[in-house]
């Protein structure tokens, strides 16, 4: 089971996130649902939300496997991508709340009334934004405690590992925004 986790996480990411695209699009189609480019967009939009956790997960393995390098650890791959899948929980959590939400919203509203309408849960998309981030940190405080048991590193070293990358692109993301 162990081998397979990361792509049966891969997987359940991935169409989590295709369901959460293609109900966020059929909220808002309306009247643009005529226009034949919005249908295009909408399609390729999807596609590219079904490939976008493989895309996280390469990421992850590649600039963790880099600053594995550069702290002088030995890796594992088998077991970094094992650590990746089981850091994927919170957002497994989040993407699950987010479908719930989405579908406990009424269609054929504005978008202020898409945003600020309560979903059965009492949540909202305008909450669902903040709670996310929550996920998130989750997603990284897995990821450096996974880090820290499985591949027995000081606690600096996991925190590194497992925020750097992500930290280091925000950082340039917001230098090149500045």
């Amino acid at each position: 089971m162990r081998k397979y986790l990361p792509y049966i996480v891969l997987f359940i990411l991935s169409i989590l996130f295709y369901w959460i695209s293609s109900r966020s699009y059929a909220l808002q189609s309306g009247e643009l649902e005529s226009m034949e480019l919005f249908r295009l967009f909408r399609g390729i939009s999807n596609l590219i939300a079904l490939f976008v956790p493989l895309m996280l997960f390469v990421f992850y393995m590649l600039t963790s496997g880099l600053m594995f390098t550069l702290l002088d650890e030995k890796i594992n791959h088998q077991k970094l991508g094992f650590v990746l899948s089981i850091s994927f929980i919170p957002i497994l959590l989040n993407c699950l709340i987010y479908l719930l939400v989405l579908y406990g919203i009424e269609e054929g509203g504005t978008l202020s009334e898409i945003l600020n309408q309560p979903s059965f849960m009492g949540l909202g998309l305008s909450d669902m934004e903040e709670l996310s981030y929550i996920f998130w940190l989750g997603f990284y405080l897995f990821f450096a405690i996974m880090l820290w048991h499985e591949f027995e590193l000081e606690v600096s070293k996991a925190i590194a590992i497992s925020c750097m990358p992500t930290l280091l692109v925000v950082l340039g993301k917001w230098l090149v925004g500045f």
